[in-house]
């Protein structure tokens, strides 16, 4: 396993005759083409956007590079969506506030708030993370609308999900959501996905939770969005340029709530889970499970 970002050429030479790797993908990059028996990498980050980027204009790999995907690892995306959603709904930042000015307030969404059962959240995605993200909303009973770059067959549909959107109809699935819960990845086709005025469609006073990739949206669109009513609030995760800069206007908009790419935290747990599924499958002459579509971006 190699999990070091600069090259140690030392460590090179001993991987030469490897043909199984567990690697950090920066540093796949750097020694992809000194490792001549390689036949499957094991990625560790869930994210491969770098890779995609780094290999836009260069010859593709000859052998397999597989994402992490972990169970533990969607949970904690699924948490974070649900708490938030609760949080809001129920005004608890707002009741924090009250608590430091020792004031006893009972008003707005902090006494009348609603139940995740009346609400409708739009999942944007629908990979391994957005399947637990709406399985755990149906959990708590909301209504569940998915929307993904295609429908899925019918045999491959969860009843964790009340109607499915695909592309063509972004339109009218923001019409119905009160939370947009964005996971997905980033691609040529889904960045900016949510920009311009796009979100002039959604439904009134929607919130959004960016969980996926920054580039969804640009955030100058998210600041007009927020300043033109078209959504009541944002909840994010992630950004385009992370850390995000002090002097981003985003920081004190009061509309918006901010958290520093946590949403979902990798663990060498995830990894390695991922990893023996999958070796298993390679020593058994099976497919290994989520390779990299060069093709699509993820």
């Amino acid at each position: 396993m190699m999990c070091h970002k600069k090259v140690d050429e030392e460590g090179v030479v001993a991987l030469k005759e490897a043909e199984v790797l567990l690697v950090d993908n920066t540093f796949l990059t750097q020694i992809k083409d000194q490792l001549p028996k390689l036949q499957w990498a094991q990625g560790t980050w869930a994210g491969v956007e770098g890779l995609i980027s780094h290999f836009k204009d260069k010859p593709k790999p000859t052998f397999p590079i597989t994402r992490m995907v972990g169970e533990n690892f969607s949970q904690l995306m699924a948490e974070y969506t649900v708490g938030w959603i609760i949080s809001h709904e129920r005004g608890w930042l707002k009741c924090k506030e009250n608590q430091d000015k020792c004031e006893w307030v009972t008003e707005g969404n902090i006494e009348s708030y609603r139940s995740l059962r009346d609400l409708t959240v739009g999942v944007l995605g629908l990979g391994n993370i957005g399947k637990e993200v709406a399985r755990s909303l149906k959990a708590f009973n909301c209504t569940v609308h998915a929307y993904a770059r295609s429908l899925p067959p019918v045999d491959k549909r969860t009843n964790n999900v009340d109607k499915y959107w695909c592309t063509g109809e972004l339109q009218m699935f923001l019409k119905q959501c009160d939370y947009l819960v964005n996971i997905m990845p980033s691609t040529d086709k889904t960045r900016g996905m949510l920009g311009g005025e796009t979100l002039k469609d959604a439904k009134k006073n929607a919130v959004l939770i960016n969980i996926g990739r920054g580039d969804v949206i640009r955030e100058a669109d998210l600041i007009k969005a927020l300043d033109s009513g078209w959504i009541s609030a944002a909840i994010i995760d992630v950004f385009t340029e992370e850390p995000l800069a002090k002097e981003n206007p985003l920081w004190k908009h009061p509309k918006v709530v901010i958290t520093p790419h946590t949403a979902g935290a990798s663990t060498a747990r995830d990894v390695i889970d991922t990893f023996i599924a999958n070796f298993r499958r390679y020593s058994q002459g099976l497919p290994v499970m989520y390779v990299i579509d060069w093709d699509v971006g993820y």
